[in-house]
């Protein structure tokens, strides 16, 4: 289980797969167990703090939760990966596509999933 200290947090993360790297946003990896997510790529996808098994607190804000995985992103060298969204963590795409000039899209393989 790999993971990298931010900002006093220790992000869990996985990494699968060959091809180009894409970063799978959501809040935790877990979000994306029931997509279709295509062969012939590279993909990370975090457990941002307080989600999945990352500890910390619960309460952080989209945009401080995207600003931990913009330093995670920037420690693996991920900064011009393809960005693929969750619907249910869309404002944490939108602050990362801002804060990194990367265009995303909705994961084609989750488009129909509910934002709750």
């Amino acid at each position: 289980m790999p993971y990298l200290n931010v900002y006093g947090s220790n992000v869990v993360y996985d990494r699968w797969g060959d091809g180009p790297d894409t970063v799978l946003v959501g809040y935790s990896a877990a979000d994306w167990g029931d997509c279709a997510l295509p062969e012939g790529r590279r993909y990370l996808a975090a457990d941002l703090p307080g989600h999945g098994r990352s500890a910390g607190a619960a309460n952080l804000s989209d945009e401080d939760l995207a600003e931990h995985l913009v330093t995670l992103l920037v420690m693996l060298h991920l900064t011009e990966a393809e960005l693929w969204v969750h619907p249910r963590a869309r404002a944490i795409g939108n602050y990362l596509s801002e804060r990194l000039g990367l265009s995303l899209d909705i994961s084609p393989s989750c488009a129909d999933a509910s934002a709750s």
